[in-house]
């Protein structure tokens, strides 16, 4: 694990303020609107019957579209659909190499402020969290020695993030598994706030630069 974890703006400090897109100047608002939409017509009415390799590439381009400061409410509804749906694929072919009854459930604990996995009944790990407004600060995560094998940190921290998304909230991940785990899936950064996503493809840059610069 990343020893140095990154200090991102945190939820409580002085943001400046965003202005209104129609009130930037019209090449501003060109570059706002620049990438196309991905047309009605063009997205499938059911995602089950669309070929893996064509859901990643829709889904790798929407995350494009998302990579801006206004992405629209249709576009992050679409995003979520199609990584829930390549989930489910990848859950389904891992669940045919495994036991029949092992399975894993996710919940909120809203009592104790923590994201839990639970394997067959057995918490396998969870991650710590602080509610603040609208924001969700990732402070450290846990997974059971006895589970780490199984490779269930990854599964954890993709559903904290798809269950912060779902329910609107702006993420801040401050521990270093949850930045790790970004760094290794950057496709999750468009669950992001903007400002939040920028910073951390700053640091992260400058944290590969400083590595290579090492060796």
């Amino acid at each position: 694990m990343d020893e140095n974890a990154q200090v991102l703006d945190h939820p409580g400090s002085t943001r400046p303020a965003v202005s209104d897109p129609g009130s930037l100047p019209r090449i501003s608002r060109l570059a706002l609107g620049a990438t196309r939409q991905v047309d009605d017509a063009e997205y499938p009415a059911d995602l089950s019957e669309v070929p893996t390799r064509q859901l990643r590439a829709l889904c790798n381009r929407i995350y494009q579209l998302l990579d801006c400061d206004y992405p629209t409410m249709e576009t992050r509804d679409r995003y979520e659909e199609l990584v829930e749906e390549l989930q489910r694929r990848e859950s389904a072919v891992e669940a045919q190499a495994e036991p029949a009854g092992m399975r894993e459930v996710f919940r909120d604990n809203v009592l104790f402020s923590r994201f839990e996995l639970y394997r067959n009944g057995v918490m396998a790990g969870y991650v710590q969290y602080e509610m603040r407004g609208g924001d969700v600060l990732l402070l450290h995560a846990v997974v059971d020695p006895r589970f780490r094998k199984l490779g269930l940190e990854p599964f954890l921290m993709q559903s904290v993030l798809l269950n912060a998304h779902r329910r609107r909230l702006a993420i801040t991940p401050y521990c270093p598994e949850a930045q790790e785990f970004l760094r290794a899936n950057p496709h999750y950064l468009a669950l992001l706030p903007p400002r939040q996503r920028r910073r951390f493809k700053v640091i992260s840059a400058a944290k590969s630069a400083a590595q290579e610069g090492r060796r």
